[in-house]
This record gives C-alpha cells, structure tokens and sequence, in this order.
C-alpha cells in the first residue's frame, strides 16, 4: 500500500469533512441542544403562574406568621375574615384561601377554592404549615432556636463505591454512578449523531465521485484499497476532531458559566472523584471505534450506488440498525441495564458502542467492556477488510437496479475474484 498516497487522499477527505456544514453542526448541536434546554427551563421558569392564597385564622398571628414565608410559585397574603377571602376569591384576587385553626397543640388546615390547587402548591403548603407548626411546639418545649435546628438536621447518608484489587484487598470509593449514568447517557447521544454524520458524509463522498464518473481517473493513479482506506482515515481523523472540539467548547462554556447557578447546582451533585481513568478511556474508545465502524459500513454502502442522490437510500440499512440500538439504549437500557436482552446486545458490533457504555456505567465490570470493545474493534477490522475487497470489485459498476442488485453483483464478481 502507498502510504503517501493514502495520506493525500485522507488529507483530502479530512479538509472536504471540515469545512462541510455537517461537521460545524456535528460541533455545536450538543451546545445548541444545552442552550435550547436552559432557554426553555428559563422561559418556563418566568411563565410559571404565581398561585395567590389568602390566609384566614381565628389566631391572627398564626395567620401572619404563615404569609411571612416565602415558597416558590406561591403568593401568601393574610386576610380579615373567611367573607374577605371569599369575596378575593370572587373578583379573582385569591386564587384560593386556607383556614387555619389550632387545636390541642396541631394546626388543623383546609384550602377552599373553585379548583383545588394542584400537587405542587399543595406540596409547598404543607411545607410552611410542617414548618409554622415545629416553630410552634419549639415554643411549647421552650426550645431555642438552635436546638429546633439541632432537631431539624437530617441523617446523613452516604454511598461507596466497593471495589478489590488484584491482591485481595479492599478499594473504597465515593459512589459516582450518577456522573457515570450521565456521562455514558451523553455518550449514547453523541455516538448517534456522530455516526449519523459520518455515515452520510462517507457515502456521499463514495456515490458522488462514482456519479461523476472519475474513479477510471483516480484508480489509474493509486489502488481501489488505497482510495478506500484513505478515505476511512480521513473520516476518523474528522470525527477526533470533532471529538476534541466538543471537548473543548464544553470546557470554555463551563467556564464561561461557572457563575451560574443552575449549573453550580448540578455540578456540586455530580461526584467526580469516584471515576477511574479507565471509565473515562473507554467511553472514548467505544465513540471512536462505534463510528469507524458504522462509517466501514456506510462507505460499503455507498459504493453500491452510482450517483450521489442515490446516497440516503443506501445508508438506510446503517440508519435502521443504528436507531435500533440508540431506542435500545435510552428506553430499555436506561431503565434496566441488567436485562438479558440489553447484555447480550451489549456484546454484538451494531450495537456495543451505546448499550456497553450504559451497562457499564451501571456496574458492568471492565473486564466485560474490554471484551465487548475487543469483539468491536476486530470486527470493524475485518468488515474493513471485506469492504474494501468489495469497493475493488464494485466501485467501477454502475447498476442502476438498486442497492440490492448492486450488492449481488458485487458479490458475483468478488467470488469470480477470489
């Protein structure tokens, strides 16, 4: 093989792939995506309706007491009389009120209104009559403000992540399940799009040069495996690419936003600590080697079709598997990564890259994931293999009978071949 050559058509195919709109998409959509979300989140935020209640008690300061808290989504004013309140309620300026009475020490509590306030404002309710009600028997109890908050404070409980090491001994660590869960979610997600791109930039670029009727030209300068190969590098190396740059961007935007506080908020639930560099490396190595895979695959397909409007309908086979393991890995394995159905798939090539990294985030042990990314790998070599043995033969045929035909002929001359 001319390794010159192969790098010149990877350089090629590499510059072609990243100044394509596909791959500045590929690039922001996760950003987009997040963008969009905290969009949506703040708009809702803003457009949540603020619920008013009035707050009748024949105990006035009970009353008042109760309209000094301050709870989301609520409005909590005191009025005189329950004829005030429903008067409010009449010209629309309570949406509902609550009487509150005191009997042998427990606050007793009714929400009147047209509507009966939904789960949420009910929830937050009880909150500030739990709290207005433990102030009170604090009182009772002659209990000072530190020992209410003495009272108050949860038990705390914790989990570890347990481990042993190849001599025996124990390994303790701060349980990270949920950063891993979002970490291989994410991946699940980036794999899907990252090889939807790819899959469709390959094959146009094979259909196209076929439709254009030059490849007598470009094979009178180097070898059909060559050609095929050099373009599966280029491909990969614009899919690291991508995958450095998303990194990247990702960093600067936390950075960006390391004063929000939305994000500070999800951040200080996630435990990062717990990850083990071997989690991390082999989340990256599943991208990678699930694209290259799926993209030996669409390159396979596009060489059966002579024109590059012919394209999408040839990666359809590659779309319908890759779907197929993308709904796997987001309804099922999400749900119950231990399901027989999800382990054995989690073994198979077309769907490995999304559903290991799930089952693994979930407990698999890397012993397991080592196996699965092994079958991935070997079996991306010899589809790659096969591929372009098949690209030799068919790249020069141009039936205009469909993928099908093409794929039994191609299969005819590789047999007369061989």
């Amino acid at each position: 093989m001319n390794f010159e050559k192969l790098w010149v058509i990877a350089s090629d195919v590499y510059r072609k792939t990243v100044k394509s709109p596909s791959f500045l998409i590929g690039v922001f959509m996760p950003f987009i995506v997040v963008l969009v979300g905290f969009l949506i989140g703040a708009i809702m935020d803003k457009g949540q309706e603020t619920t008013t209640i009035g707050i009748y008690s024949k105990q006035p300061v009970l009353a008042k007491a109760l309209a000094k808290q301050k709870l989301p989504a609520l409005k909590l004013k005191q009025v005189d009389s329950v004829k005030e309140a429903q008067k409010q309620l009449q010209a629309e300026k309570l949406d509902n009120y609550l009487v509150v009475t005191k009997k042998d020490g427990e606050l007793l509590s009714t929400v009147y209104g047209e509507k009966v306030p939904d789960d949420a404002t009910m929830a937050n309710l009880q909150q500030a009559l739990n709290s207005l009600q433990t102030s009170l028997k604090a009182g009772e109890y002659k209990l000072t403000s530190d020992q209410v908050a003495e009272l108050m404070q949860p038990a705390k409980l914790e989990g570890k992540e347990l481990s042993f090491t190849d001599d025996g001994k124990v390994k303790t660590s701060n349980d990270s399940s949920g950063v891993k869960f979002a970490l291989s979610y994410a991946a699940c997600i980036f794999t899907f799009f990252l090889v939807l791109t790819y899959a469709s930039l390959i094959a146009q670029e094979i259909a196209g040069e076929k439709g254009m009727r030059i490849m007598e030209v470009i094979l009178s300068s180097t070898n059909a495996k060559t050609h095929f190969y050099g373009k599966l590098l280029g491909v990969i190396l614009a899919a690291l690419t991508q995958l450095v740059a998303t990194g990247f961007l990702l960093g600067v935007s936390v950075f960006i936003m390391r004063d929000n506080g939305s994000l500070n908020e999800m951040l200080a639930n996630l435990n990062f600590t717990g990850i083990e560099p071997s989690f991390i490396i082999l989340l990256l190595l599943f991208i990678l080697a699930g694209s290259l895979f799926y993209a030996v695959l669409a390159a396979l397909c596009g060489s059966l079709v002579s024109r590059a409007e012919d394209a999408p309908k040839a990666i359809m086979p590659v779309t319908y598997l890759m779907m197929a393991g993308y709904m796997l890995g987001l309804i099922v394995a999400t749900n119950d990564p231990s399901n027989f159905i999800v382990t054995i798939c989690s073994y198979i090539p077309f769907f490995s890259m999304i559903l290991m990294p799930i089952v693994l985030a979930n407990g698999a042990g890397l012993m397991g994931a080592s196996i699965s990314l092994v079958i991935l790998v070997f079996s991306t070599l010899v589809l790659a293999a096969f591929s372009a043995r098949m690209y030799r033969v068919n790249v020069l045929v141009y039936n205009q009978k469909g993928i099908w035909a093409s794929l039994r002929q191609s299969l005819t001359m590789l047999r007369k071949d061989v």
